[in-house]
């Protein structure tokens, strides 16, 4: 069990009855252990492999960019999200809708940055309380919302511009999502290399973030069918503001990794992620290339961009028959590889050292 909710056991006897609900709970037992006849214990979470992890288990879960709260909740525990503008975003959400009465516990590690954490919380509570500190983790108690005003998502959505292939391309952000309201440097590289390859027909934008490189190739290739998959309920919901922004039509799919993925794709294009909260992982990279040739058309391509230390090169070499370097520059390459070998040797979990193991934020 995760130390977070270890945490949250061992102060169990301070919870009141009545409805319970966790809010990007960790995956394991914990929703289960809390549950009694008089406590109800609901989840909401925006990452969709716990969603689904969740789900198996039994628990009560549901996939949400903002936790819906009725007013009927007399407790909610929030596990620390890894950035500051989404814990800013889920306080001012729940200070809003929850009850008078009820408490907020807000709990998470040391090292995600619980500590400094009361000082975003008296923002929206006028009461808060530590309550613990073990496992390498803090606890603490929130009363008494204060609602300066009501709580509308589009208050945090950042919206800028771009232009791709000589059109005009408007983004939409929300905090939590890859990039946030910017172009970072690895995705403009692998725009760049797109531009010449002018990607046509079937395209899956795999981890999209706010939908910037697949919108983008939509853009120079109106007639393409775009879907746009990511982990993230934040990132499925910019992405959607995004295309209605454009006025384009796009599929969006929700998936952890490439485990709802359906057909054959002519092209998968990725900023491909390595983070779990705040680890490193290699991991997720490890399964996407692992299981990428299967969606692939025979004549299909993959394009990634990363950053150039990481052995993705190598990695793609044992499933691909063709793999190039299209586009580098000091902290960057874009990879192309196609020809995809079904009996390919798959990448070990263990083929780059732990300290080189960074991503591309």
């Amino acid at each position: 069990m995760e130390n977070v909710s270890q945490i949250i056991l061992r102060n169990e006897a301070r919870l009141p009855t009545g409805p319970l609900l966790l809010i990007n709970p960790p995956r394991d037992s914990l929703a289960q252990q809390l549950l009694q006849a008089d406590r109800p214990v609901r989840c909401v979470t925006q990452d969709f492999g716990d969603f689904a992890w969740l789900s198996a288990t039994g628990a009560e879960v549901s996939f949400e960019a903002v936790p819906g709260l009725d007013g009927s909740e007399q407790s909610v525990i929030l596990f620390l999200p890894r950035e500051k503008d989404r814990l800013a975003m889920l306080l001012h959400a729940i200070a809003d809708r929850m009850g008078p009465q009820s408490k907020l516990w807000l709990t998470g590690e040391n090292r995600s940055g619980i500590k400094s954490s009361p000082r975003h919380v008296r923002q929206w509570f006028s009461r808060v309380t530590p309550l613990d500190n073990a496992r390498h983790c803090g606890l603490f108690e929130a009363s008494e919302p204060a609602r300066a005003r009501p709580f509308d998502l589009a208050d945090y959505s950042a919206t800028w511009s771009m232009r791709y292939a000589g059109r005009e391309l408007t983004l939409c952000s929300l905090p939590g999502v890859f990039a946030h309201g910017r172009l970072d440097k690895g995705t403009a590289l692998l725009l760049d290399a797109l531009e010449k390859l002018n990607p046509q027909g079937q395209i899956l934008d795999f981890a999209c973030g706010c939908g910037v490189v697949g919108l983008a190739l939509l853009t120079a290739a109106p007639r393409a069918c775009l879907t746009l998959l990511d982990n993230s309920a934040l990132a499925i919901e910019a992405s959607r503001l995004s295309i209605e922004a454009n006025g384009f039509e796009a599929r969006l799919l929700p998936s952890d990794g490439l485990g709802e993925v359906t057909g054959r794709y002519d092209w998968i294009i990725s900023n491909p992620p390595f983070h779990r909260g705040v680890a490193n992982d290699l991991d997720i990279a490890a399964e996407f290339f692992r299981l990428a040739g299967t969606f692939l058309a025979e004549s299909g391509r993959i394009v990634i961009v990363c950053n150039r230390h990481l052995p993705y090169s190598k990695w793609l070499s044992h499933s691909f028959d063709t793999v190039e370097r299209l586009a580098e520059n000091g902290e960057y390459v874009v990879i192309q590889a196609g020809a995809w070998r079904r009996s390919g040797k798959q990448p070990s979990k263990s083929a780059a050292p732990r300290s080189q193991r960074k991503g591309n934020t």
